[in-house]
C-alpha cells in the first residue's frame, strides 16, 4: 500500500508549488478559453486536485497534522463562540494564526489512523474538485499524462485516478466521517480543494454540510480559516 500522508504532502506541496507561480490562473484563462477545457473540475483535477493551494502554516505542519489542526482550532473557536456569530470571522483567523497539529488524545489526533485520515482527506478533495464538472475519454488522458508526470508511486498513481474517473458520489464522503470531529476535518479537507467561486461547488459544500450535519455557522469559520490559511502563503 503506498504512503497516503507522503501522498497528501505531495499533492498540497505541487499545488502550492503552481499556485505560486501563478500557474493555476493560467489553468483557469486556458479552460474558459477552449471549448475542449470547459469542465472546471476537469481543470482542477489535472491541476493535480488543489488548484488553490496551502498556506505557509499547513505546508511546514505537513498537510495530515495542518488540515487536522486547522480543524481543531477552529472547532474549539467555534464551540466557544456559540450565540456569538459577530465574532465567528476572527476567531476563524485566529485558528490560522495560532496553527498547529491537534493535540494528542483528542478526536483530531492522527497517531493511530494517520493513514485512514490521509486517504479520506485526498478523497474528500478530489470529490470536490470534480463538484461543477464531469471528465470526459480526452480529459481522462491529458489527466493521466499529467498525474504520471507528478506522481511516480505506481499505487499513488492508480489510487488518484481511480479517484477521479469514480462517479461523484457524496455518499461516500459523507460515510468516511465515523465521528463529528472526523466530519469536520472531511468538511475543511473538501473546502481546501476548492475556491467557491463557481454555483456547482458552493452547492456541493452546502450538501455535504448538510449531510455531515454541519451547522452553517460552524462551516462558515472553516471557510473563512481555510482562505485565511491560503492567503498565508
Amino acid at each position: 500500500m503506498f504512503d497516503a500522508k507522503a501522498l497528501l504532502d505531495q499533492v498540497i506541496g505541487t499545488a502550492e508549488k503552481y499556485a505560486g507561480k501563478e500557474n493555476i490562473d493560467k489553468l483557469r484563462e486556458t479552460a474558459a478559453n477552449n471549448p475542449t477545457l470547459t469542465k472546471v473540475g476537469a481543470i482542477g483535477a489535472a491541476g493535480v486536485l488543489l488548484s488553490t493551494g496551502a498556506g505557509r502554516n499547513i505546508l511546514k505542519l505537513g498537510a495530515l497534522a495542518g488540515i487536522g489542526g486547522l480543524a481543531y482550532k477552529t472547532y474549539q473557536d467555534w464551540q466557544a463562540n456559540q450565540g456569538k456569530p459577530v465574532e465567528a470571522p476572527e476567531a476563524a483567523r485566529e485558528a490560522v494564526k495560532e496553527l498547529a497539529p491537534p493535540p494528542a488524545g483528542t478526536p483530531f489526533d492522527h497517531a493511530t489512523d494517520g493513514q485512514d485520515r490521509a486517504l479520506a482527506f485526498l478523497t474528500a478533495m478530489i470529490a470536490a474538485a470534480k463538484a461543477d464538472g464531469e471528465i470526459d475519454k480526452d480529459e481522462q488522458q491529458r489527466i493521466f499524462s499529467k498525474v504520471s508526470e507528478l506522481v511516480q508511486d505506481r499505487e499513488a498513481r492508480a489510487f488518484l485516478m481511480d479517484e477521479m474517473m469514480a462517479p461523484l458520489d457524496i455518499d461516500r464522503i459523507v460515510a468516511l466521517a465515523k465521528s463529528p470531529e472526523q466530519a469536520v476535518e472531511l468538511y475543511t479537507a473538501s473546502a481546501m480543494a476548492i475556491e467557491i467561486d463557481t454555483p456547482a461547488e458552493r452547492e456541493y459544500l452546502n450538501v455535504l454540510a448538510d449531510r455531515l450535519g454541519l451547522e452553517k455557522g460552524l462551516t462558515g469559520m472553516l471557510e473563512t480559516a481555510v482562505a485565511d490559511e491560503r492567503r498565508s502563503a
